[in-house]
């Protein structure tokens, strides 16, 4: 019996194989036929039954002979869709809380309650004395430089006295490679202890971020948008800024508004004036902390943030990973204020205020008008030059090379 049933299934079998080559012949013969009537499906002309009104005999030939992306279209797209993905990634990494975690109440909950910008600090002083045998070793160290004893106006550039002797005299400049040592130790020591200031979901950007959106922003304004109010050329990076790609110093892959809530940068006001610079995402607002008011009149001001009220709403917006994230957001532009009330500074300490400015703002600290007293300047100078020997020994050298590739490119 088995015998039977097997040979019954071999029967079937070869039933089914002999169905399934006539079909496939019958299907063959009939493309071979519409392809002697119409052409090949690759040179084939849309049939005017096929058309709307109006429309060539050959559109669809257009159609697929599509213009190809432009190289800057290229970019745009390809930075688009890193940042995109990126983004999705850590979505979906996010962690899920339940509601017990969620809720401050702990009574019925034996789960830690994650509370976000907990007050965890104070983690240090940033006024705390200098330390004189650092200040030895730093002297010391600078005393062996072939330039030590050359006059500042001849020390060459790349000489580190120089790069010391203008960040320690009253008064003088701060030079960007001077802004950008500063704030990259403070991104080194928030790496390390975040838990010393007051929320673990900030950033600090230096001052090409402000200078590339100001040079940039009149393209993007005058860019068409498309009918969502999106599509408009947005500088180069700025996927990467929005991403935590950029900086690339203790890079910190981290997003804004899903990860990070404040942004600092100091801001270069024609090569004349330091300010700095506190953006608050979930308030939609701004604020500048100027030590010399006057150093810029409210009209000049308004032109100098208009870029970041404008771009910085916009980017949360046109990089959101999904709709639904995007649909969560506005393109309506942030507010600013000025205080008025801050310890202000002397001409050419500008730099060195709007430094300790973000610093303090970033550790919770007040603006204490005894440190920050205008006689202080000297001193908090050279307490930046000893810190930033001990903890980024070769800043003096260090070029910031992050947004090369994007200068005068655009996304968009």
């Amino acid at each position: 019996m088995f015998k039977d049933i097997v040979d019954a299934m071999r029967e079937g079998f070869g039933t089914c194989l002999k169905e399934i080559k006539y079909l496939s012949e019958r299907v063959e013969a009939v493309e071979k036929k519409s392809e002697s009537v119409n052409g090949t499906n690759e040179g084939r002309k849309s049939l005017p039954e096929d058309k709307g009104p109006d429309v060539p005999a050959d559109a669809s030939s257009l159609k697929d002979k599509a213009p190809e992306p432009s190289l800057e279209d290229a970019r745009y797209l390809e930075k688009r869709d890193d940042a995109s993905a990126l983004c999705r990634a850590k979505s979906d990494r996010t962690r899920k809380l339940a509601a017990s975690q969620q809720s401050p109440y702990t009574a019925n909950s034996m789960t830690k309650v994650i509370i976000p910008n907990k007050k965890i600090y104070p983690g240090y002083n940033p006024f705390a004395p200098i330390d004189k045998k650092k200040l030895k070793e730093l002297t010391d160290w600078l005393k062996t430089c072939p330039h030590y004893r050359t006059p500042l106006d001849k020390k060459p550039r790349t000489s580190r006295t120089w790069w010391y002797q203008i960040l320690r005299t009253s008064l003088e400049w701060l030079e960007d490679c001077h802004i950008y040592a500063w704030i990259n130790v403070l991104r080194k020591r928030y790496d390390a202890n975040p838990q010393h200031f007051r929320s673990e979901r900030m950033c600090f950007l230096d001052h090409l971020f402000a200078q590339q959106w100001r040079f940039n922003f009149k393209d993007f304004k005058d860019s068409e948008p498309d009918q969502n109010g999106l599509g408009r050329r947005l500088l180069g990076g700025g996927w990467n800024y929005y991403a935590g790609i950029t900086p690339s110093f203790y890079q910190s892959n981290k997003v804004w508004r899903r990860d990070i809530d404040d942004i600092y940068a100091p801001v270069n006001y024609t090569d004349t004036h330091w300010i700095a610079m506190w953006i608050s995402i979930p308030k939609r607002h701004i604020v500048v902390f100027d030590s010399i008011c006057s150093s810029i009149s409210s009209e000049e001001l308004d032109v100098v943030m208009e870029h970041f009220l404008y771009m910085v709403p916009y980017l949360l917006v046109e990089c959101a990973s999904s709709d639904e994230q995007r649909a969560q957001y506005s393109l309506e532009s942030f507010t600013n204020e000025r205080p008025t009330n801050i310890p202000p500074a002397r001409a050419g300490d500008c730099g060195v205020y709007a430094l300790k400015y973000i610093e303090c703002h970033a550790l919770g600290k007040e603006f204490s008008k005894k440190y920050f007293a205008k006689p202080n300047g000297k001193t908090m100078r050279d307490k930046m030059a000893v810190d930033i020997f001990q903890e980024l020994p070769h800043a003096h050298e260090f070029e910031n090379k992050d947004n090369d590739a994007n200068l005068g490119a655009y996304e968009g």
